[in-house]
């Protein structure tokens, strides 16, 4: 019997009549260290402050943010703890709540009203699970991937009855550690067994790194049949439509997405980019701003939203344009001023507004002020040097497009290609641009080796995924990816060999090429990992 007195809890509800209901319920269960919030702003600053053991919160929370996206924004900040159990109570269960849910889970959901014994009942159930897996969790939080592993193995061949939930934590970490071969032998255990949508997802999203796109798009088709309009799903099949040409089709598939889950700003930002590359400037105006609209105040707020809606706008913009001019031009000013000022400090993105006050400037046809920003576009370019992101360094080659400089433009572009040659995002904007056709069908090409090592490695053919992967480096060398491909590869390799130096000084010349790396590049935490793997085997050679 679980000793309530010892958890802390927070409730969080609208409504002051439920929360004191809660309140007293859970005091009837033995607990006194109670807190409540009366919205979702709140109950997240409580819990930067404390670590608390059980939260209860109401799902619609009125304005602001619902139980869900506080669920997920205190996921995402780590301000939960390892053994914190999130329990969701709700009225109603709207479609738009339950696929919500489906995408960051609670721990749990409770329907109102309920009673204090199946209160009891549900949390002793939710509490023993995660004292279970505190310590998995524990090795996740710390971005200690290979000790969260292990410790999952250890409780799967110990008979836990955890182990699927062990299983499921796996997969994820050998997705975000880019190890398809150790993921996809998960899935096929699982899915052998039964149609679970986690491990359907996981299967789908292994098949489209390795660009079996037909292959993946059977795999999220066969979650829908089991879960019609399920988000997920639609965006992994809108990013196959994508991928393979047919922009319209994704538009109109991550539309349906939205109209299921409108309040997922990163849902939002994808259509945004859609729409913007089919030029259909209206739906990208209005996917931009809830974007920005559902992601102010939280981890997903991103400077991309604020820049391309200014681009969006921009596009608009004619010489001579008049009152229209004025509107579109006012709205994006003001746009950029409220971007630097939530993002000081941020020389990127001062640069990325320069270059966007030059598109605009420059489409009225003002050019003291358009060559007023470029010089500043410029200076600032070149105080980052190789660190800029691939999307900064594509905006500076449209900026010397706009400016007829063209050996510029290209120039940048195919320094873009080299690093970024696999992110099919910005790849489909320098190819709007690109004029050396052949430069770009040498990245596309080294992508595909680079897939050839993807595949091989999965089937763990991992002399022949060195192969690959040295012939995709020798023609991209500053790939980023295709680094840690080979880096990745490796490290296996030396697992299973005893003669590892020479091994060992190619890992250590990539991390070199690979010590530039920003913070904030999506890939700078597998770089964490591969460097803890490979720091564990020069322990062990030494």
């Amino acid at each position: 019997m679980l000793d309530y007195a010892k958890q802390s809890i927070l409730i969080i509800d609208d409504f002051p009549e439920f929360r004191m209901s809660m309140k007293g319920l859970m005091q009837q269960l033995g607990a006194n260290d109670i807190d409540v919030a009366p919205d979702g702003e709140s109950a997240i600053k409580m819990c930067s402050t404390k670590g608390y053991d059980i939260v209860l919160s109401d799902y619609n929370l009125g304005e602001g943010k619902d139980g869900q996206q506080v669920l997920e924004e205190l996921a995402t900040r780590d301000y939960l703890k390892p053994t914190t159990v999130y329990v969701m109570v709700t009225a109603e269960n709207t479609t738009e709540m339950v696929m919500a849910a489906l995408e960051h889970t609670p721990d749990s959901y409770l329907t109102k009203p309920f009673t204090k014994d199946l209160l009891r009942a549900r949390l002793n159930k939710l509490l023993h699970k995660k004292l279970n897996l505190e310590k998995v969790n524990r090795a996740i939080i710390t971005k200690n991937y290979p000790k969260a592993i292990k410790l999952a193995d250890q409780m799967i061949a110990g008979g836990s009855k955890y182990a699927l939930a062990c299983m499921r934590i796996k997969s994820d970490l050998y997705l975000k550690m880019a190890d398809l071969g150790n993921a996809g032998k998960i899935f096929d255990v699982v899915l052998s067994k039964r149609p679970i949508p986690w491990a359907m997802i996981g299967k789908g999203k292994m098949l489209y790194a390795q660009e079996k796109y037909d292959d993946a798009r059977t795999e999220f088709q066969n979650v829908l049949k089991q879960l019609p309009n399920y988000p997920e799903a639609l965006d992994w099949i809108a990013r196959i439509q994508a991928v393979t040409g047919k922009r319209q089709e994704a538009q109109k598939t991550l539309q349906t997405a939205i109209s299921v889950t409108p309040k997922v700003s990163q849902r939002q930002t994808r259509l945004g980019d859609l729409a913007r590359l089919n030029k259909d400037f209206e739906v990208a105006k209005r996917a931009y701003r809830a974007a920005i609209k559902h992601s102010k105040d939280s981890v997903h707020r991103s400077p991309d939203n604020y820049l391309n809606l200014v681009t969006a706008l921009t596009e608009e913009l004619t010489p001579g344009g008049g009152l229209k001019n004025k509107r579109l031009s006012t709205e994006a000013l003001t746009y950029l001023k409220n971007l630097e000022e939530e993002f000081t400090n941020d020389k990127e993105i001062k640069l990325r507004a320069c270059i966007s006050r030059h598109a605009i400037y420059h489409k009225m046809g003002r050019k003291v002020e358009s060559d007023k920003y470029m010089e500043m576009a410029k200076s600032l370019f070149n105080e980052l040097n190789e660190t800029a992101s691939g999307n900064t360094t594509t905006d500076m080659a449209g900026a010397y497009m706009r400016e007829e400089d063209y050996d510029s433009c290209q120039s940048l572009l195919t320094k873009v290609m080299e690093k970024f040659g696999d992110d099919p995002d910005i790849m489909a904007s320098v190819e709007m641009m690109i004029d050396d056709k052949g430069a770009f069908e040498n990245a596309v090409k080294a992508s595909k080796i680079n897939n050839l090592g993807i595949q091989a490695t999965t089937n763990n053919q991992l002399d022949e995924a060195i192969k690959q992967f040295r012939q995709a480096l020798a023609v991209s060398p500053d790939n980023v990816s295709f680094n840690m491909n080979l880096a990745q590869v490796l490290i296996k390799k030396c697992e299973q060999v005893t003669e590892r130096a020479s091994m060992l000084e190619e890992i250590d010349r990539i991390f070199g090429t690979l010590s530039k790396l920003n913070q904030k590049d999506y890939r700078y935490v597998r770089f964490q990992q591969l460097q803890r793997m490979a720091n564990d085997i020069h322990i062990g050679s030494s």
